[in-house]
């Protein structure tokens, strides 16, 4: 039975809300005279949360199509994954491999693949998005991404590493390769990885939260507790670097500093204390 999605919306817009009942989407109702105007209303419907309303209009767009253009039915391919409804934005997506193969197809595919579960079949999907676009790192990202979920750590890294390679100016695949390494116990690679990634966006605390991890797993403590004093002036509102500094001075034997950031590591919330257990326990250090 096909969901009714505006009852969907009505349930979540209203629950717990005594504010007037939305408006309709204003592209409710309208009609696009070929596929580009259906498509616009379609994009518009999306971005308003009006989802049945953007299915109507890229269906309409197919119909409206010439038939040689994949773009319409990749649009309601993606419509329908964003309710979720895997199969059928699947057929789509299949459709519109028969006139034309494009990168980012290859990824939308793989994508729900992995919903299927079917891995091998999403991996192969990401290895012909890189053959059809071999410069672009994004493609080798996702191919990475999928392969070190499925198990096949050394792939994932040759991936990665062709990602850096194609785009070494962008931080992500740096930081990304990084917390590869980091997780992997690679920590001298990771603090390469980390230290390109922190060169490119030395604004970004998560960094230097991830090279104090790496330097710590490499033996360099010093190190490991200027890059997690960094990360906390960075971003001073973290009390999860006050509670990874209190575990890394006790670590070091440094009790009476530690006990200066005690009061503040206190007040972490239930998820950094989860994040500073796991990584603190990944390291062979006990956070209380």
């Amino acid at each position: 039975m096909r969901p009714d999605f505006s009852l969907i919306k009505e349930l979540f817009d209203l629950a717990g809300s005594e504010g007037p009942p939305a408006e309709p989407s204003p592209v409710r109702g309208k009609k696009g005279k070929n596929s580009h105007e259906s498509g616009e209303l379609g994009r518009q419907a999306l971005t308003e949360g009006d989802y049945e309303a953007a299915i109507e209009h890229f269906k309409a767009a197919v119909e409206q199509s010439d038939e040689k253009s994949p773009w319409p039915l990749m649009d309601l391919g993606h419509a329908y994954a964003t309710m979720d409804l895997v199969p059928q934005a699947l057929r789509q997506y299949v459709k519109a491999k028969r006139i034309q193969i494009s990168g980012e197809l290859m990824i939308s595919l793989a994508a729900l693949y992995r919903q299927f579960g079917r891995h091998s079949e999403a991996i192969e999907q990401l290895k012909e998005s890189v053959r059809l676009e071999p410069d672009n790192a994004y493609n080798h990202y996702k191919l990475a991404e999928a392969l070190r979920k499925a198990g096949y750590n050394s792939a994932a890294l040759d991936a990665a590493q062709v990602a850096v390679a194609c785009a070494p100016d962008q931080s992500f695949y740096h930081y990304w390769l990084g917390e590869f390494f980091l997780d992997t116990q690679k920590y001298s690679e990771a603090i390469d990885a980390l230290h390109a990634a922190i060169e490119l966006a030395p604004g970004d605390d998560q960094l230097f939260y991830l090279a104090a991890l790496a330097f710590w797993g490499a033996g360099k403590h010093q190190e490991a507790l200027r890059s997690v004093r960094l990360a906390s002036d960075i971003n001073p509102a973290s009390m999860l670097y006050h509670g990874l500094l209190e575990v890394m001075l006790r670590g070091c034997g440094l009790n009476e500093e530690a006990a200066l950031e005690t009061k503040k590591a206190a007040k972490m919330d239930p998820y950094d204390r989860q994040t500073l257990k796991k990584a603190t326990r990944h390291l062979g250090i006990s956070a209380s």
